[in-house]
């Protein structure tokens, strides 16, 4: 079997230009802890995970109103806390030599590419449902 049986064929995106506080945004509202970050065509130039976020957003302990504090998430965007060139898999890709690269390169999902475009997204959650479901 291979991600196309178990990956998102839906997966919610941002762009590079997004700001932080949108991409947050996202993230709670949808219940995800990545979102591959796309450009005009499609393609994947990056990952924004919510470990991303949170290291790049202000200490529970500052001293910054929250005004200051949305400002500044605005200020800030994606293309500046995300990892650039994510690891990416194809649609045909067997589920072991997937889930191998998410142990080999220690990530939580992998970014579906197929012609260079973005088709899907497949986490570990996608993995652990497949086993779940007594699958080998």
């Amino acid at each position: 079997m291979n991600l196309a049986a178990i990956m998102n064929k839906k997966p919610i995106t941002v762009a590079a230009d997004d700001t932080m506080n949108a991409a947050i945004r996202k993230m709670k509202d949808q219940s995800f802890k990545h979102l591959p970050v796309v450009d005009a065509a499609g393609g994947v130039v990056g990952i924004v995970t919510d470990r991303d976020l949170k290291r790049a957003s202000p200490s529970d302990a500052t001293l910054l109103e929250v005004h200051e504090l949305l400002y500044l998430l605005e200020k800030v965007k994606v293309s500046q806390v995300m990892t650039k060139k994510p690891i990416t898999a194809e649609p045909n890709t067997p589920i072991a030599a997937a889930a191998g690269l998410l142990v080999k390169h220690k990530v939580g999902c992998l970014p579906v590419v197929e012609d260079g475009k973005l088709v899907g997204i497949v986490t570990q959650t996608d993995f652990l449902a497949y086993l779940a479901q007594g699958n080998k």
